[in-house]
């Protein structure tokens, strides 16, 4: 008995949610346990004959137990179970435990009233409780009150009671447990739906209208760009081929971006040579034009004179003249580009008329390779380089000048260099003359002219690389070597148009 009790206290006596508990022996007629109203754990005598119901509905349970409602309105419900002989089966005790309202009152403080109505039910399908006045608790039948009906639609169960209809959920199909049932208004899901489909269609509208709102400033951003290279286009084409684009974005508008600046300097420096020619080609007119007042009425008074000086035995001074006329007539005659053997016949003359004039003050040494003479030079190119030695390079202590003009071919290059053992260039001089080769005008100063005009001669008449370099050390020599693409009549595809 004492092994009971403790066993009673161990187990149920810190219960909280238990009103009071009790254990009544069958075959000795006792009852040990406790009540609401009592602190300990009492043992007294009970007549169990009133309690054969409650014996024979455990044993037909499969578990042994059986739910009843609760003795008082305090209570929740009232769970039998039967303590039995293994052997035979036969019960032995009957365990009885009032269980309090603490699980229904959570319950109902957790639940939100929507109008749903729900209940519970034994095993037997009777109502323990419901929270409305519709459904009677405590003994009533829920398959007679309630009957469920399929809807085969949309695949659930529905019931109607007090006119409305109720979605009805159970929380399981246990035949001997406590069952939930939750009867939910139609009305109340319609008007949830309802709700629902105005928020998603709201959250649609807003989720579209940002949406809107990132692609067009994404769009923005990626055609912020190309609206910038458009108008630099529009200024390119109104003739603004100054100013160049630098974007940021996405790599094809940067590549775009420089190919269009590439177009644009590249369109600026045709324009640029193009005025240049121009410009050269006015000047080389009006030059002509002074040079030429009467071209053929100077050439023909020269041969006259010529003619005149051989009937006065005077061959030397006829020679000069017939060399001079000679010259003139090649200089006012042909086009842009001659062969250099044309070339060297004219460079001779001028070196006969310059030695006429300085004696042996001036000595020039030829070595031209015989190769090298059906490829097509500048007219006056070599004339301009033996000029420039005699007028710059003519030493004023002794005033002699030894000078080697040569030509080479070098792979499809023809090299021509003519050298001279003058005073040479400054270092000065020599950076004020590059200078004015890359700004291409003439400097007027230290008789750069001639030079110039050949550097600029280059860039307009050739497209492949033409060059005219000078090596030169003050007080001892000047060497400038000219550097041709090897062009024959007939190849000539390197030549500006």
């Amino acid at each position: 008995m004492n092994y009971i009790k403790e066993q009673m206290y161990y187990y149920y006596y810190t219960r909280s949610d238990i009103d009071d508990y009790h254990i009544y022996l069958k075959n000795q007629e006792l009852s040990i346990g406790r009540g609401p109203a009592q602190q300990r754990i009492t043992t007294s005598s009970c007549d169990l004959s009133e309690m054969e119901d409650i014996f024979e509905a455990c044993t037909a349970s499969r578990n042994n137990h059986a739910l009843y409602p609760a003795d008082s309105t305090s209570s929740f419900f009232t769970y039998y179970h039967t303590l039995i002989r293994i052997r035979n089966q036969e019960p032995l005790a009957l365990v009885r435990l009032q269980v309090d309202r603490s699980f229904l009152t959570q319950l109902l403080d957790n639940h939100s009233d929507h109008g749903e109505l729900f209940l519970l039910t034994d095993p037997n399908g009777r109502i323990l409780y419901s929270n409305t006045e519709l459904l009677p608790a405590y003994g009533s039948d829920v398959k007679s009150l309630l009957t469920p009906q399929k809807n085969e639609r949309h695949k659930y169960t529905t019931v109607s009671l007090g006119g409305e209809d109720y979605l009805f959920i159970t929380s399981g199909n246990a035949s001997d447990t406590i069952q939930l049932i939750s009867l939910t208004p139609l009305s109340y899901i319609d008007s949830q739906i309802g709700q629902l489909r105005g928020s998603l269609i709201f959250s649609g509208i807003l989720i579209w209208v940002c949406a809107i709102f990132l692609i067009n400033m994404f769009l923005r951003f990626l055609t912020k760009p190309l609206k910038m290279l458009s108008k630099q286009m529009e200024q390119t084409g109104n003739g603004d081929f100054h100013t160049r684009i630098h974007t940021d974005g996405s790599r094809e508008v940067i590549e775009l971006s420089n190919s269009f600046n590439s177009m644009v300097k590249h369109i600026d420096e045709l324009i640029r040579r193009t005025y240049l020619a121009e410009l050269s080609e006015k000047n080389a007119r009006l030059t002509a034009l002074e040079a030429q007042l009467n071209p053929h009425f100077l050439y023909n008074t020269l041969q006259a004179i010529a003619t005149e000086a051989l009937l006065n035995d005077q061959p030397q001074i006829n020679t000069m003249i017939t060399s001079l006329a000679s010259n003139l007539r090649y200089t006012i005659k042909g086009g842009d580009l001659v062969p250099l053997r044309q070339e060297m016949e004219y460079v001779k003359n001028y070196i006969y008329l310059q030695k006429i004039r300085m004696d042996d003050k001036l000595s020039v040494e030829l070595n031209i390779d015989p190769d090298t003479e059906k490829y097509l030079i500048p007219k006056v190119s070599i004339q301009t380089l033996v000029e420039n030695s005699i007028i710059h390079g003519l030493r004023p202590q002794t005033g002699s000048i030894h000078i080697k003009v040569s030509s080479q071919l070098n792979g499809r290059q023809l090299v021509i260099c003519v050298q001279d053992d003058g005073i040479g260039i400054s270092d000065d001089q020599l950076s004020l003359l590059y200078e004015n080769f890359k700004k291409q005008e003439k400097s007027g100063a230290n008789g750069g002219i001639g030079l110039v005009n050949l550097h600029t001669r280059l860039t307009l008449l050739y497209e492949s690389p033409a060059d005219l370099t000078i090596d030169t050390q003050e007080d001892k020599y000047t060497r400038i070597v000219l550097t041709l693409p090897a062009m024959q009549k007939g190849t000539m595809t390197c030549i500006k148009r």
